[in-house]
């Protein structure tokens, strides 16, 4: 069970013109600072995200809209997950797993990428990253949206411990 919640735990100018060059060549720069801006990322997170997470509602979002809605939330529940996100870019996952994480920026949405260590002479390779939305984050609350086969699914309401 915490192997798959932690398992569960990345997209010709003719002429003598100057004009036209010069508005091309904006164009082009533009176009390149917007696909730079689709994927950014960084390991070093910055404080909102990094600190000692525990996992306190998890809200399925039945319906597929990226929104908690209030009957989800009635229905949402108490689970014990945890997750630690260290300044450093390194994480640990119900202080038992460890990996990284890195934080990006993916077609205008704040993703959270958690890669996870392999268990020794259990796995063979690292498995692949379980990615999350970030939907919120404030003080003492993250709220993540977890991302399967490139679909949301359940939030996961944190509450900061430390």
């Amino acid at each position: 069970m915490i192997i798959l919640a932690v398992t569960v735990f990345s997209l010709t100018n003719c002429g003598d013109n100057n004009a036209a060059t010069n508005e091309k060549q904006s164009a082009k720069n533009t176009t390149t600072e917007s696909k730079e801006a689709q994927t950014t990322s960084s390991t070093s997170t910055g404080n909102d995200v990094d600190g000692t997470w525990k996992l306190r509602l998890e809200v399925f979002d039945d319906n597929g809209n990226r929104v908690p809605d209030e009957e989800e939330m009635k229905k949402g529940y108490a689970n014990n997950y945890m997750l630690q996100l260290n300044t450093d870019g390194t994480c640990r996952m119900q202080q038992m797993f460890t990996g990284r994480y890195e934080r990006i920026t993916e077609n205008g949405r704040d993703m959270l990428k958690v890669y996870r260590k392999r268990i020794e002479n259990e796995e063979d390779k690292d498995p692949l990253p379980d990615i999350y939305q970030i939907t919120s984050v404030k003080k003492d609350e993250l709220v993540l949206q977890i991302i399967l086969a490139g679909e949301p699914s359940s939030f996961w309401f944190f509450k900061r411990i430390n």
